[in-house]
């Protein structure tokens, strides 16, 4: 979960990339796109409810004083007119993603009242680096909520404009987003923010199919770029070598062997490269968001939420009413604990808190006699009214990646109608359990 900085004075606005996060949620419940969260009735849930979670939780920290959330549009945008390859290569998302996106965009806007900002023709990074721009110079401090490392060139520790960076993919397990400032860029990147473009321009970035310059990586664009600052500054040195003659060298030994060919060959591609790669600070947009926090139809928020089956959100309406209103409306009374909650799934990033913790008592299998004693209990257990509850822990959400650690039962309402079988903690002990004989 992401903290305020509780020693400024000037108002917080946080933005947020709003695909990057409704991907992330998305894949975080949906294994490989399939499934996921749903109602009763099919209607997909995975975004929605992630996307709200993760909002809640990160802004519970920070206490923003404004929030925008900046979306793509279905429109190509001039990197597509600039380069048909740009992107072309990705998958469309399933239509049960855009239902459920629909869905969400919806309570955002018309009851949570945050503005969404989007400008055809341009990506959601060009709308964040323009409102981060227009915020920093009318003296809002900016933070930039996003899984994105694009979006490191945007930080700017002299306007106070950092990204809070949700890194590790959608099943990462993490304790939330990390505040990406100047110095926290050289250390993840090797760069500084200003040098982020032009290092993608000689690397290139496979996940956008931005070419860059055949044959350089991460080590040797970072040695060019510590060498002579900029894309420029690299062309303008190798354009003094080739001048010189060939028997010239760089002064500062970056420029040298077959390195040189590489930069001439692909110098138009740098160059395009650098172009797809930046973002834009000052596009047009179709109307000027507002930035402070609106009013909260906590009402509208509740009826939504239900509707969705997502009674754990439902019963946090106050919490989003006090957060994202400028002036909170009066509590709602809190709806009951209803047996849908469990169909609701934990973001990756979500951490128990200790009221929540009912006061169990679990048997622990561990010998094979109380293997045999608990399975003897369980086939007695015939009442289809009451089903058995079975949960497997493992090490990871992705299922190809994951390895099983235990399973988890339940079978009744006690706190002792529970066990737990570990499978992982004491290998090859714990794992003999379930061995043939």
């Amino acid at each position: 979960m992401a903290v305020a900085d509780s020693t400024s004075t000037k108002p917080l606005l946080l933005l947020v990339d709003g695909h990057s996060l409704a991907f992330r949620s998305f894949y975080a419940f949906s294994k490989g796109g399939e499934g996921g969260l749903s109602t009763k009735e099919g209607i997909p849930t995975s975004v929605t409810y992630g996307f709200l979670k993760a909002l809640l939780d990160n802004c519970k920290g920070l206490q923003p004083q404004g929030v925008v959330i900046a979306f793509d549009t279905a429109e190509p945008t001039f990197r597509h007119e600039a380069d048909e390859a740009y992107k072309a290569h990705r998958d469309v998302a399933p239509e049960h993603f855009f239902q459920d996106l629909g869905n969400l965009q919806q309570i955002l806007e018309g009851a949570l009242d945050i503005p969404l900002c989007m400008a055809p023709g341009y990506e959601a990074d060009d709308v964040l680096g323009t409102l981060a721009n227009r915020a920093a110079d009318a003296g809002w401090r900016v933070r930039i909520l996003s899984g994105d490392r694009d979006l490191f060139q945007l930080v700017d520790d002299g306007r106070d404009i950092a990204v809070l960076y949700m890194g590790g993919g959608p099943y990462a397990k993490s304790s939330g987003p990390v505040e990406m400032r100047r110095e926290g860029v050289i250390a993840k990147l090797g760069v500084t923010p200003e040098e982020v473009v032009d290092l993608k321009a000689l690397t290139g970035d496979t996940s956008d199919n931005i070419p860059g310059v055949r044959g350089v990586g991460p080590k040797t664009a970072i040695t060019l770029l510590q060498a002579h600052g900029n894309l420029d500054g690299i062309y303008g040195a190798l354009e003094q070598l080739q001048a010189a003659g060939p028997k010239a060298k760089d002064p500062k030994g970056a420029l040298k062997g077959a390195l040189l060919e590489k930069l001439s060959l692909d110098r138009d591609s740098a160059y395009r490269s650098r172009m797809l790669a930046e973002i834009l600070v000052d596009i047009p947009l179709p109307q000027e968001p507002r930035l402070p926090l609106g009013a909260v139809n906590a009402a509208a928020l509740a009826d939504s939420l239900e509707e969705l089956e997502l009674f754990s959100l439902q019963r946090q309406v106050n919490q989003f009413a006090q957060i994202f209103s400028s002036e909170p409306p009066p509590e709602l009374p809190e709806p009951p604990a209803t047996a849908g909650d469990a169909g609701e799934a934990e973001p990756p990033s979500a951490q128990p808190q200790p009221h929540q913790q009912p006061a169990l008592q679990p048997a622990l299998i561990t010998t094979a006699a109380a293997l045999e004693q608990l399975v003897a209990r369980l086939m007695g257990l015939t009442d289809a009214a009451a089903p058995v509850a079975l949960d497997t822990e493992t090490t990871h959400l992705n299922p190809f990646l994951a390895e099983l650690v235990g399973i988890g039962l339940a079978w009744g309402e006690g706190p002792a109608d529970l066990a737990y079988i570990p499978i992982g903690h004491q290998p090859p002990m714990a794992a003999d359990l379930l061995s043939e004989p």
